[in-house]
């Protein structure tokens, strides 16, 4: 049986589905419904929706509860973690009426996850980063030779210094160009494509901070600063790689930031081009 934490909360089209020692939890706007393991048949993935069919006897037809515009990965994991932790029915026996177990009340806040410590881990390197660490250092040494040409075309060692010096500042700036848009690009697709779970608080090392758990059990510390209130928020994870995570933010407020990479890379090329005409004039 899956452990309920890191089965993941599934945010669709104004509602949300998660599991909880008891059952499964539907929000709507307006409304909250509680679902008894014991009156879900199966939950089914499809696409971005899934529905959860409840029991019913024999010759009645079985309600279904449906939620949609959830995440594709998380949906499986849901319907597969879901599936698995219902109990075992006897074959003999006539079903139940799950609909009679299904309670509706106005919608409530959740309750706060368990203390736990967490064991710290380090995704493992992407080729992405492999080749964009290669680039920069690639770059970094046709720097080096550039100014080291500064010199031996008899210029004055101060040129070939500035050289380095307005290099290295461009080098830097592209390289945090890269890193604002891989954090941006991350959190637009991981609450899309990723495995969207809530950050509770937890101990992580003797302190309370807010933490999620992951398919494979592990309690790892969450990002983001939603939980400084003291309210349970929404992170997105990775599915194959766990560690990478981020707290889910609106369309909008990832957008708001686009600008950043755009502007860094404009400097980047600008001191780009400021190191390269900084250096012509010692091989003319």
């Amino acid at each position: 049986m899956p452990i309920i934490s890191s089965i993941p909360v599934l945010l669709g089209d104004g509602a949300e589905l998660r599991a909880d020692s008891g059952g499964l939890l539907l929000r709507r706007p307006h409304e909250e419904v509680r679902i008894p393991f014991a009156a879900v048949a199966h939950v089914h993935a499809n696409g971005r929706m899934v529905a959860v069919e409840l029991t019913a006897p024999a010759g009645t037809e079985s309600a279904l509860y449906r939620i949609e515009g959830v995440s594709r990965a998380s949906a499986v994991v849901f319907a597969e973690a879901v599936n698995g932790s219902l109990p075992e029915r006897p074959t003999d026996e006539e079903p139940v009426d799950g609909s009679a177990l299904v309670t509706v009340t106005p919608r409530a806040d959740a309750d706060a996850g368990p203390e736990v410590d967490a064991e710290e881990d380090a995704e493992p390197r992407q080729p992405a980063e492999i080749v964009i660490r290669g680039a920069m250092a690639a770059v970094g040494l046709g720097l080096v030779a550039l100014a080291a040409g500064v010199v031996s075309a008899g210029d004055r060692v101060s040129r070939a210094l500035a050289v380095l010096l307005l290099g290295g500042t461009g080098l830097a700036i592209g390289r945090l160009a890269v890193r604002a848009a891989a954090i941006l690009w991350n959190e637009w697709y991981l609450p899309r494509h990723g495995i969207t779970v809530e950050a509770r608080p937890v101990l992580i090392h003797g302190q309370v901070a807010f933490g999620y758990t992951a398919t494979d059990g592990r309690l790892r510390q969450a990002p983001g600063t939603s939980g400084l209130r003291g309210d349970a928020y929404h992170v997105a994870y990775h599915p194959r790689h766990p560690a990478r995570v981020v707290a889910c933010k609106s369309l909008g407020a990832v957008l708001a930031w686009l600008a950043l990479p755009l502007i860094l890379v404009a400097i980047t090329g600008l001191v780009g081009w400021g190191t390269i005409a900084l250096a012509l004039p010692a091989f003319r």
